[in-house]
């Protein structure tokens, strides 16, 4: 197993006092990503697993309190070495949010997300090249891709690509994706 990721939080603020030329007396806003793989490498076997989760937060005099990043991202792909570079490979994908999204539009707060609305899942039968042990190629000729909207609020209205009404989505495609992992510095 080769395991790592890395952890970031960012916190900003601003005041401005006497500004003639605009903008909000007070400003704050925290962002956070967390970000792990685990790469599982063994005879002609190989799983490579990562997970993305960014949240943000941003408060103004003007516009309030809200949620500016919402992101959970999980990839997990096995692979079967047909020769030292290629493996035919299969690729699963989650792709959602935690928590309840709004749009702003005219300063009107409007529900228009939350966890499993949307979602997409995504199924991925194909090869993967990688020519190094850094650098990964995948291609999949034939792709399921289900778009999921669990909220009935959310179905009813038909967004994110469902059907009014319906809950689940589910488009056939290709699919392609390249992935470089390099360290660059130890701590």
């Amino acid at each position: 197993w080769k395991k790592g990721g890395l952890y970031g939080i960012n916190i900003s603020q601003g005041s401005l006092s006497n500004w003639a030329a605009g903008g909000d007396d007070f400003t704050l806003s925290i962002n956070s990503v967390l970000s792990l793989f685990a790469f599982y490498k063994k005879d002609k076997h190989s799983w490579d697993n990562t997970l993305d989760f960014n949240l943000g937060y941003v408060r103004t005099t003007s516009l309030g309190s809200r949620k500016n990043d919402d992101r959970i991202d999980i990839l997990s792909k096995y692979g079967y070495a047909l020769n030292s570079k290629l493996n035919l490979a299969g690729l699963v994908n989650f792709r959602s949010q935690l928590f309840k999204g709004y749009t702003y539009a005219d300063d009107v707060k409007t529900f228009s997300s939350a966890f499993l609305s949307p979602a997409y899942v995504l199924l991925s039968p194909g090869l993967d090249y990688k020519p190094t042990s850094n650098l990964s190629l995948f291609i999949s000729p034939a792709t399921v891709r289900w778009t999921i909207v669990k909220d009935d609020t959310l179905s009813a209205h038909g967004l994110y690509g469902v059907d009014s009404g319906s809950h689940v989505n589910t488009e056939i495609g290709a699919f392609a994706s390249i992935n470089y992992f390099k360290e660059f510095n130890k701590i």
